[in-house]
């Protein structure tokens, strides 16, 4: 781990799925000067870092699901077919049913994994895994049954959806995608002890 003066590293824009968000490519030397810490210390430190920014993102990206669900409600309710609102179709109430159960399944393992990483309990990283995964899982599948619902206003920059999908497209890749989650997941499964049973995630 290194601490460095901002103006001792550079800066590279690059360019994003989410035109919202800033990216940049870091270009800096390292030193012994600008080591911090290293070894054990290190990897516990890159650690909690990892841990956090996975949680941060999981968390955010069930916000953008609930968004998501809630922008394509108001448009449906909105829009009006054969003489009735488009969102009084079972088949559009089912688009947004499944999205809202995808939500409620992933409130569990984020409240958890929070839990765990606020009181540095172990078996944190499963946890934050378990989260990722799930919160994930939920806001990719409303971004493409939301993107239905609203038909090919969906595609439009007149409507604000876009910009929710964009950034669940991208947040679904930072902080370890969705393999890299299910690898910590299956490790903790096969190759550890997890505890099973009520009040345990596994």
């Amino acid at each position: 781990v290194h601490a460095l003066e901002r103006d001792a590293v550079g800066l590279t824009r690059n360019e994003s799925v989410d035109p919202s968000r800033q990216l940049f490519q870091v270009e800096w030397t390292p030193t012994p000067a600008t080591c911090v810490a290293s070894g054990e210390q290190g990897r516990r430190l890159w650690a909690a870092a990892f841990n956090r920014g996975a949680l941060a993102s999981a968390a955010q990206l069930l916000g953008l699901a609930k968004r998501m669900v809630d922008l394509a409600v108001d448009y449906t309710f909105e829009r009006k077919q054969f003489g009735k609102p488009v969102g009084s179709f079972q088949a559009v109430k089912h688009l947004m049913a499944n999205v809202a159960v995808q939500i409620e399944f992933a409130k569990g393992p984020l409240y958890r994994a929070a839990y765990a990483v606020v009181e540095q309990q172990a078996g944190q990283d499963v946890l934050v895994s378990h989260a990722k995964l799930a919160t994930a899982e939920a806001a990719m599948l409303a971004a493409k049954n939301t993107i239905q619902a609203h038909g090919a206003m969906g595609y439009t920059w007149e409507v604000d959806l876009h910009l929710f999908m964009k950034r669940a497209w991208a947040l679904d890749k930072v902080w370890g995608d969705r393999g890299l989650h299910k690898g910590r997941v299956r490790t903790a499964l096969f190759d550890g002890k997890p505890a099973l049973g009520a009040g345990s995630t596994f």
